[in-house]
C-alpha cells in the first residue's frame, strides 16, 4: 500500500481536531438553546382552565395562558396576594433570554444558569399548582384539559426531580471527602448491599408518606362526613318543609304554588342550587295511616292486638308528578323519575322510619336525593299521600367538598416531593459524617493490615488518623475518640514486633509453629566504655541513634526485630532468600557503622564497632510468657548459636560471622573466608564458621586476596604445618592488618611450644558465651 504523506496525515488530524472542536461547540449550544426553547414553550402554552359550569356537562372554559396568569379576572386571585405573586411567571422568559445571552458570555456561568432554571420551574410548578387547586371544581375539568397542559406540567415536574437530584449529587461530588468516600468503596472488596443513607432516605420517605396516607385518609373521611351531615341537613330540611306545606295547604294548588315559586327564586343565588323539588302522589289513594309518637314511627295495631308491620301493608303507586320547580324542563325528566313504584315507596317510609333519610340522600347515578313522606294529618294519625324528594346533582352537591379533596391530594403530593428532596439532604446531613468517619477508619485500617501483611514497614508515622468530622455530635465524639485510639496504637507499635503485631488477633495454640528462620544478632563493641561519665539520657540518645540505623536497614531487606536487650539486637529473616537479605542487611549494617566512626574521628567523638551473628535453621516460634504478659519470639539452637557467633567476633576480630548452613546458600553471591572450625559453650557438635567480607559484585581484588591468604594459613594450620601458616598468617596481617590473621598467630606461637594432642581436628573450644 501506499504511505500517506505527512502533508495528507497532518490534514487528516487538522479535521478530527476540528471535528471534535465542533462536537464540544454544538453540546455548549445545546445546553443554553435547548432549556432556552423549552421555558418559552411553557411560558407559552396553556397552564390550566378556569372553572366550568357544574351541572352543564357540555359547559367549557377558558384555558389560562402563563403571560396572562396575574390578569386572570377570577374574583379569588384578584383579591388575594396571588395577584402579585402570580408575577413570578415572567421568571421564565427573563432566564430564557439569559440562556440565550449566556451563550456569548466568557466565562464559567453554568451554576448560575442552573440556579436561574431551577427557579423558573419551581415558580411554574407553584404558579401550575395554585392554578388547580383554585379553578378544579370536578373531575369534569381534568378531562377538558388540553392534553399539552399535562405534557408541560409533566415534563416541567420531571426536570425539576431530575435538577434536584443532579444538585444533591453535584453537592456531594463537590466535597473531596466524599470523593475519597467513593474511591474507596471502589476499592473496597467488602460490597454493602443497602447503604445507610438508602435505609436512612428509604426510612425518612415511608414514614412521611405513611403519615402523609393516614393524614388525608382521616381528613377526607372526617371532612366527607361532617361536610354530608350538613347538606342531607339541608336537603333533608327542605323535604320536610315541602312536605309540611302540603299538609298545611291541604294539597291545594293555590297555597302550594307561591312555595314553589319563592323556593325557584332563592335557589338561583344560592351557594349549593338544587336541580328541583318535586311532590309526587298517588292517583289512587291509598289507606295507610301511620303514627308519630317522638321519633317512633308506627301503624297501629291488628285485631288480635300486633303491631302492623310495614311488610303487611299493600303500597300503592305513586304515578301523580303534583309539583315541580322545574317550570318548562318537565318534559326532560325521565318517566321513571316522574313517579314511585310501590317497592321504591315501601323501601323510601322505612328509611324514613328507621331514620336512615336522616343520614345519607338516595343515590340515583349522578344525581343525590332526599325524600320525605307527604301525609295529611287526621283524627287517626297522618294518612302518607305520596312524597317529596329534592333532588342535587352530586357534583353541584359535594363542590365543596371537592375543593378540598384536591386541595388535600395536591398538598400531599407537593408535601411528599418536597419531603423526598428534603430527605436526600437530611440523609446527607446526618450519614455523611458517619461515612467520612468510615472513609478515615478504613484509611487507617488499610494501613494497618498493609503492616500486618508484610506490605509495609512499622513505623508509627505510616499509621495515622485524620479527624475531618465538622458536625458537633457523637459522630465527632466517635471520630475524637478513633483518634485518641489510633494514638495509643501509634505509641505502642515501636515497642512491639512485626511477628507479634501479626499473631496478636490469633489463638496462642494456632500461634506457635516450627519455622525455617534465618536469625542476625548485632552487638555494639564497647558501648559500656562509650557511656560511662555521660548522663543517662545521652546514653539514651546514643544506643537509640545506632539501633534505628540498624532497624532502618533491617527493615528495608524485609526483616522483622524481634527484640533488643540493652545495646543488643536480635531479627529475624523469613523467606526463601531469608539468608541472603539477612547477609545483605549484615553489610548495609557494617558499611553504616563505617559512615558513623568516619564522622566521629572527624567531630573528634567517640565511636563504636558493630559484632554480627548470622545462623539459619528451624526453630519454635510462637507465643512464649505468661497469661497476662506474651511474647512473640523463638527458641532452638539456631538461635542460640547464632547469639554465641555474634560474641565470637570478640575472639576473632571479626565483623560479622556466618554459620555453614548460611555460607551454603550464599557462596556465590557473597565473598566469605572461612574462619575456623569452633565448639561454642553449651553445645557439643563443632560448626563450621565464616566471616562475610563483601558481596561479589561490589568486591575488590583486596579481599579476594585476605580470602586466599587466610584460608592458605588455615589450611596449613589444620595439618600442623606450623611454619607455613605462620607465613600465611603473617603475611596477611602485614599486609592488611588482618585480625583473625593475629589470633592466628598467636594459637601457633601456643602450638609450637604445647603441641596439640595427636589426634587433634582442628577444633577450637569456646570457654565463654
Amino acid at each position: 500500500m501506499k504511505e500517506k504523506s505527512p502533508k495528507a496525515k497532518k490534514s487528516r488530524s487538522g479535521n478530527k481536531s476540528k471535528i471534535k472542536f465542533n462536537s464540544k461547540k454544538f453540546f455548549f449550544f445545546f445546553c443554553r438553546i435547548v432549556p432556552s426553547l423549552i421555558l418559552t414553550a411553557l411560558f407559552l402554552l396553556p397552564m390550566g382552565m378556569q372553572s366550568i359550569s357544574l351541572g352543564d356537562a357540555e359547559s367549557t372554559a377558558n384555558l389560562i395562558y402563563p403571560y396572562m396568569l396575574p390578569f386572570t379576572g377570577a374574583d379569588v386571585i384578584q383579591e388575594s396576594i396571588l395577584h402579585i405573586v402570580y408575577f413570578m411567571i415572567y421568571f421564565l422568559p427573563f432566564t430564557a433570554l439569559f440562556l440565550l445571552i449566556s451563550i456569548f458570555i466568557k466565562g464559567k456561568v453554568n451554576t448560575i444558569l442552573y440556579v436561574l432554571t431551577y427557579i423558573s420551574l419551581t415558580f411554574y410548578l407553584f404558579c401550575s399548582v395554585t392554578c388547580l387547586v383554585i379553578f378544579a371544581n370536578c373531575w369534569r375539568w381534568f378531562l377538558h384539559l388540553p392534553v399539552w397542559v399535562y405534557v408541560a406540567f409533566g415534563f416541567a415536574f420531571i426536570s425539576h426531580a431530575l435538577m434536584s437530584i443532579f444538585g444533591i449529587m453535584f453537592l456531594r461530588e463537590m466535597n473531596p471527602e466524599f470523593a475519597e468516600y467513593k474511591k474507596l468503596q471502589a476499592e473496597s472488596k467488602q460490597k454493602t448491599k443497602i447503604s445507610i443513607k438508602t435505609k436512612l432516605t428509604l426510612t425518612i420517605i415511608s414514614v412521611i408518606a405513611v403519615i402523609m396516607v393516614i393524614f388525608t385518609i382521616l381528613i377526607l373521611h372526617s371532612y366527607r362526613k361532617m361536610f354530608t351531615e350538613a347538606v342531607s341537613d339541608v336537603g333533608r330540611s327542605q323535604a320536610e318543609q315541602t312536605s309540611t306545606v302540603y299538609d298545611s295547604a291541604d294539597g291545594k294548588y293555590e297555597k302550594i304554588a307561591p312555595y314553589f315559586t319563592q323556593q325557584k327564586e332563592a335557589n338561583s343565588y344560592a351557594d349549593c342550587p338544587f336541580e328541583r323539588i318535586d311532590i309526587i302522589t298517588a292517583s289512587v289513594p291509598g289507606s295507610i295511616i301511620f303514627q308519630k309518637n317522638g321519633d317512633k314511627i308506627s301503624f297501629g295495631q291488628n285485631e288480635d292486638g300486633s303491631e302492623i308491620k310495614i311488610e303487611d301493608i299493600e303500597w300503592p303507586e305513586y304515578d301523580v308528578f303534583s309539583y315541580t320547580t322545574a317550570t318548562g324542563k318537565v318534559k326532560d325528566i325521565r318517566p321513571e323519575e316522574k313517579r314511585i313504584t310501590a317497592e321504591q315507596g315501601r323501601e323510601y317510609f322505612t328509611n324514613f322510619q328507621n331514620g336512615n333519610y336522616k343520614k345519607q340522600p338516595v343515590i340515583d347515578g349522578e344525581y343525590c336525593k332526599y325524600i320525605y313522606p307527604v301525609s295529611f294529618t287526621r283524627k287517626a294519625g297522618f294518612k302518607l299521600v305520596g312524597f317529596s324528594i329534592v333532588t342535587y346533582k352530586t357534583e353541584i352537591l359535594m363542590r365543596s367538598y371537592f375543593h378540598v379533596q384536591v386541595y388535600v391530594y395536591t398538598m400531599v403530593v407537593m408535601f411528599l416531593y418536597i419531603a423526598i428532596i428534603l430527605a436526600l439532604f437530611i440523609s446527607d446531613f446526618i450519614t455523611n459524617p458517619l461515612l467520612y468517619l468510615k472513609t478515615n477508619v478504613r484509611k487507617t485500617a488499610n494501613t494497618l493490615e498493609e503492616i500486618l501483611n508484610g506490605n509495609s514497614k512499622i513505623t508509627a508515622e505510616q499509621l495515622t488518623f485524620i479527624d475531618s468530622i465538622k458536625t458537633r455530635d457523637e459522630t465527632k465524639d466517635l471520630s475524637k475518640e478513633i483518634k485518641n485510639m489510633v494514638g495509643i496504637i501509634r505509641g505502642i507499635i515501636p515497642y512491639i514486633s512485626f511477628s507479634t503485631l501479626q499473631a496478636a488477633d490469633k489463638d496462642i495454640k494456632k500461634t506457635t509453629s516450627s519455622r525455617e528462620l534465618c536469625f542476625l544478632f548485632t552487638d555494639i563493641r564497647g558501648f559500656t566504655t562509650l557511656c560511662e561519665g555521660k548522663p543517662p539520657r545521652e546514653v539514651v540518645e546514643i544506643l537509640n541513634h545506632y539501633l534505628d540505623i540498624e532497624t532502618e536497614i533491617i527493615l528495608n531487606n524485609g526483616g522483622d526485630v524481634d527484640k533488643f536487650v540493652g545495646d543488643e539486637m536480635m531479627a529475624f529473616f523469613a523467606g526463601p532468600k531469608k539468608e541472603y537479605n539477612a547477609c545483605k542487611a549484615a553489610m548495609e549494617i557494617r558499611a553504616a557503622m563505617r559512615a558513623q566512626q568516619q564522622q566521629a574521628l572527624a567531630d573528634g567523638s567517640d565511636y563504636i564497632s558493630m559484632g554480627i551473628g548470622i545462623n539459619t535453621g528451624r526453630v519454635i516460634f510462637g507465643s512464649v510468657g505468661a497469661r497476662s504478659r506474651m511474647d512473640f519470639t523463638s527458641i532452638g539452637d539456631t538461635v542460640n548459636l547464632a547469639a554465641r557467633l555474634e560474641s565470637a567476633n570478640k575472639a576473632y576480630g571479626s565483623k560479622a560471622i556466618i554459620t555453614e548452613a548460611v555460607f551454603d546458600k550464599l557462596k556465590d553471591s557473597f565473598v566469605c573466608r572461612e574462619l575456623d572450625f569452633i565448639k561454642v559453650k553449651g553445645k557439643n557438635e563443632p560448626v563450621r564458621i565464616y566471616e562475610i567480607l563483601q558481596t561479589k559484585a561490589a568486591a575488590v581484588d583486596k579481599l579476594f586476596e585476605i580470602k586466599d591468604l587466610f584460608e592458605k594459613g588455615l589450611a596449613a594450620y589444620r595439618k600442623q604445618d606450623w611454619d607455613k601458616a605462620e607465613e600465611m598468617f603473617q603475611l596477611c596481617n602485614e599486609k592488611y592488618q588482618d585480625m583473625p590473621s593475629v589470633v592466628f598467630l598467636d594459637r601457633i606461637s601456643h602450638f609450637k611450644t604445647n603441641p596439640p594432642p595427636k589426634k587433634w581436628d582442628g577444633v577450637f573450644e569456646m570457654k565463654v558465651k
